[in-house]
């Protein structure tokens, strides 16, 4: 649990009758004027825990990879052990987050995304924020957690192509029709701009000016920015254009990104696992996910795969149609199977040395633990000696080289799970 502390006011605002209002209102006004700063100890450290713990397991694992190679040991079980374990902390729960501004019932957000902590940190103080993030990394949804844990109202406006949209203008009739934007500027509020990096230059020009200036003309008068506004900027780009996935995407002025603290939102897959509600298919999505980014491949796998895909299953749907409906969207059938097979566990099997390797199995075919897939002949000409390669599990012969010379180390077959 995150907890946040009330700080000394340095230039308090403070109403000209506090002294005339009732003990109980005087402290309230007072309070209200504190800086909140959010302690995320916990988050940051249990996060920097949880990677260590990972990272100690899987040498673990590596080691004992080396000993099955050299030793010919059964160590089956050890690794079953350290495998779960790994699991385990990969498997944790995302953590609750309690927010408290004053003397009032502190707010529980929940199970929220790990870097939530540090962006409502960075409001607090006063800061305008970029939040950098792909499609589905939950950047909507913390902006709304910021705007609950700040006691703020939530005002939002997707891409624009005039400034018209933010600033509002006088129609026909003489009224003056205001917007989202200005709402927050001048009552108060967190004031999200949705994918300001698909919006028309010109017309982010004019949202730079009220962040720089603290005020905002607007097509009635001049308004001057609220002491409790907070604003954040959400985009899938850094402002410098389209790249290879978010080909609509526009370049920012300079001068309207430097108003900015820029987080780079990435996605919580601890917090995907919880709200899916189904583990392994999220594992699977995650897999994939890891596949697409690791090639390069022009395909987005958010954490919405995950989410729907869960609840379409326990609906029944079979699990064909729930990857091609969620998953694949299109795809051509040869970069799906490239993905398919990139993700399957494989094992590869080496010689310790050097010799002439000979298959006794063939590709497709089944083996299990044990079994001999192949003969290293290290004789000479005066001494002969064949050594058995052993299959290291159970599963399918997916590769598998011809009968020729090899070095100490090379691979002579794969094994799919």
């Amino acid at each position: 649990m995150s907890n946040g502390k009330i700080q000394k006011p340095s230039n308090p605002d403070l109403p000209a009758n506090l002294t005339k209002l009732p003990m109980e209102e005087m402290i309230y006004e007072v309070i209200q004027t504190c800086p909140v700063e959010v302690e995320d100890t916990e988050w940051k450290n249990a996060d920097t825990k949880l990677k260590e713990d990972i990272s100690a397991v899987e040498e673990l694992l590596k080691g004992i990879d080396g000993r099955l190679g050299k030793d010919k040991v059964d160590l089956s079980e050890e690794l079953r052990l350290l495998k779960a374990e790994v699991e385990g902390l990969k498997a944790r729960k995302p953590l609750d987050l309690v927010v408290k501004l004053d003397k009032r019932k502190p707010k529980d957000l929940g199970m929220q995304h790990s870097q939530l902590p540090t962006l409502i940190e960075i409001l607090s103080a006063g800061m305008n924020v970029y939040l950098v993030g792909p499609a589905g990394s939950g950047k909507t949804h913390a902006a709304i957690q910021c705007a609950e844990a700040l006691d703020v109202p939530f005002h939002f406006t997707g891409a624009v192509a005039s400034e018209f949209k933010l600033t509002g203008f006088i129609d026909a009739q003489g009224r003056i029709v205001s917007t989202e934007f200005r709402k927050a500027f001048e009552n108060g509020g967190l004031f999200l701009f949705d994918e300001i990096d698909a919006s028309y230059p010109q017309a982010v020009l004019a949202f730079n000016a009220a962040l720089a200036n603290d005020y905002m003309d607007f097509p009635d008068k001049r308004v001057e920015r609220h002491a409790n506004f907070h604003c954040i900027a959400a985009a899938n780009t850094y402002g410098q254009g389209a790249d290879r996935q978010y080909v609509g995407r526009n370049q920012l002025d300079a001068a309207s990104l430097d108003r900015f603290v820029f987080i780079d939102w990435r996605y919580d897959e601890n917090l995907e696992t919880h709200l899916a509600g189904n583990a392994d298919w999220s594992s699977y999505v995650q897999r994939i996910r890891k596949f697409v980014e690791g090639e390069r491949i022009r395909h987005v796998v958010s954490p919405r795969a995950s989410m729907f895909g869960a609840k379409l299953l326990a609906q029944g749907l079979a699990r064909e149609v729930v990857e091609t409906t969620v998953l694949w969207k299109g795809m051509d059938d040869a970069t799906r199977n490239k993905i398919i097979e990139g993700i399957e566990p494989k094992v590869q099997v080496k010689v310790d040395q050097a010799g002439r390797f000979e298959p006794v199995v063939k590709i497709g075919q089944q083996v299990k633990k044990d079994d001999a897939i192949g003969n290293l002949d290290i004789g000479d000409h005066w001494q002969r000696e064949v050594i058995a390669v052993m299959a290291p599990r159970a599963g399918q012969v997916i590769e598998i080289i011809e009968k020729e010379g090899v070095q100490a180390g090379a691979i002579v077959a794969t094994i799919r799970w």
